[in-house]
């Protein structure tokens, strides 16, 4: 059964979330403008895009496997498509 949670909570989580989109959003805005001034034209088209799916709702998940990708990626990568696991990107053991 789903869990009920009160209606403030509720909204406590939707101003974080909203904070955080804000968040990269600032991110994603300030990379393309540097990307634009350097003229990097493939980081502009994978920002432009995170942007697109951003408005679409559809931030913040892999493209590939739909997962959702964790915040300290996105913050480091804002216009990252992929989880770690589907760009063959592994960890290296402690």
């Amino acid at each position: 059964m789903a869990e009920i949670r009160s209606p403030r909570l509720l909204m406590e989580e939707c101003r974080r979330y909203s904070a955080q989109l804000a968040e990269l959003r600032m991110l994603l805005e300030e990379r393309l403008h540097a990307a634009a001034v350097e003229a990097a034209e493939i980081e502009v088209a994978e920002i432009e895009a995170a942007l697109e799916r951003m408005e679409r709702g559809l931030y913040g998940t892999c493209t590939r496997c739909e997962a959702f990708l964790p915040l300290d990626r996105l913050r480091l990568m804002p216009h990252v498509q992929h989880c770690a696991s589907c760009a063959g990107e592994t960890r290296l053991s402690a």
